[in-house]
């Protein structure tokens, strides 16, 4: 796993965590319905690096590594993290 991240993936990252806490999954199309169009080649970096993967129904979820990495620097709700 790749463990460096762009101001802009985790921007993406901590999107994706707070939906999946508020129970609300969400797909690579609902991402960039929410982040801008500009979040898909983002999506598509953070699934190689393995911080996201897909899961049922499509739906992005992080992966056990990146729970993990979260839950050590805080919640994902947190600015400036």
């Amino acid at each position: 796993m790749d463990f460096t991240l762009t101001a802009a993936e985790e921007t993406v990252v901590r999107h994706v965590a707070r939906r999946l806490g508020a129970g609300m999954p969400a797909t690579d199309d609902e991402v960039a319905d929410a982040l801008g169009d500009e979040a898909r080649p983002l999506l598509q970096s953070l699934l190689d690096k393995g911080w996201l993967v897909v899961g049922t129904d499509r739906a992005l979820v992080l992966s056990t590594i990146a729970r993990a990495v979260l839950s050590d620097h805080g919640d994902a709700g947190e600015a400036g993290r």
